[in-house]
């Protein structure tokens, strides 16, 4: 099987100390539970569950998170529900905020304690798909036997992190089901649903971050995350997602000095910076509507530079 961040691994095999698959995030996880948390797979668990006071104190900072995150939700459960799965929502530190089940999970929910406020922290609740998105800020897909522990031998479950407009993790969306491999065949399918339900969230929360400001794309989203940023009124950059950050190598020091975003795409020698200059490009033309002079103007640039590069790129 092939991680979502594309690395080999390998289900478990039956017996009673667990065997570390093949490299990938599930085999990290399983290094980090059988080493760093010396967790006994072998025993039983069920997740502790925060209090109603408890939960709504611990919630509090993810209100905005919760709220982008809801009508998401409603919509992938709608989309996965023929195929036995339930939808949850956890925040940074693995903990339930909110999920979509139907009656058919009820006793699973029950039994495992899959409500709002139950913490499914990696270090206590083992390889599992919430806590273990949150702890690597990667989708993966957990299939039968691929739980640290033996009690979730038979859980399947899908889980995107989703970034907030800083880029930081602000908690992970997952499906989950008691079904085995039932959902194995179209894993493919069901964890890029997830991941585009992800972004959205993503995009949603940094477009209210930086609200009034132009928001551009660097380029076609494939992970988990969108290429977008924010650029103030003199074309200076702002603010930029999780997937920005990463083409761009920029941190928060250098979002706090308002860089001009093409003048830093420049210094790229990479393929994918002259890519990421022509989606910026194209996306200011159609800002601006197709006026040359404001989309310039907008993108801290001379107008004969833009035309320049406009031609350069084959842009009429």
């Amino acid at each position: 099987m092939k991680s979502a961040c594309g690395k080999d691994t390998a289900p478990r095999p039956p017996g009673p100390v667990p065997v570390v698959p093949g490299a990938g995030e599930v085999a990290k996880s399983w290094q980090r539970c059988s080493r760093s948390y010396q967790l006994d797979p072998a025993q039983g668990w069920t997740a502790d569950v925060l209090s109603g006071a408890e939960f709504r104190h611990a919630s509090g900072p993810s209100g905005a998170f919760l709220k982008t995150a809801m009508p998401e939700m409603g919509r992938l459960f709608t989309l996965v529900q023929g195929l036995g799965l339930m939808v949850l929502l956890a925040d940074p530190d693995a903990m339930i905020l909110a999920r979509c089940i139907d009656e058919a999970h009820r006793p699973v929910c029950r039994r495992l304690q899959l409500r709002e406020g139950a913490l499914w922290n990696e270090r206590v609740a083992g390889t599992n798909g919430i806590g273990t998105a949150v702890q690597d800020g990667c989708p993966l897909f957990l299939g039968e036997g691929e739980h640290w522990r033996f009690c979730f031998s038979l859980l399947a479950s899908y889980a995107v992190p989703i970034f907030d407009g800083r880029g930081r993790v602000a908690g992970a969306i997952n499906l989950a089901a008691f079904n085995g491999d039932t959902t194995r065949p179209v894993a493919s399918l069901v964890l890029d649903t997830l991941m585009q339900a992800g972004r959205r969230i993503e995009e949603q929360l940094f477009r209210a971050r930086h609200e009034g400001q132009q928001v551009l794309t660097l380029g076609v989203a494939a992970g988990c995350s969108a290429p977008l940023v924010a650029l103030n009124a003199d074309g200076e950059v702002t603010g930029a997602t999780y997937a920005a950050r990463a083409l761009t190598g920029w941190t928060d020091d250098m979002i706090r000095t308002h860089p001009n975003l093409l003048t830093r795409l420049e210094a790229g020698d990479e393929i994918s910076f002259q890519r990421a200059e022509e989606h910026v490009i194209r996306a200011a033309l159609t800002l601006a509507q197709g006026n040359a002079s404001v989309t310039a103007r907008n993108l801290g640039i001379g107008r004969a530079t833009l035309y320049r590069k406009m031609k350069a790129m084959g842009i009429r």
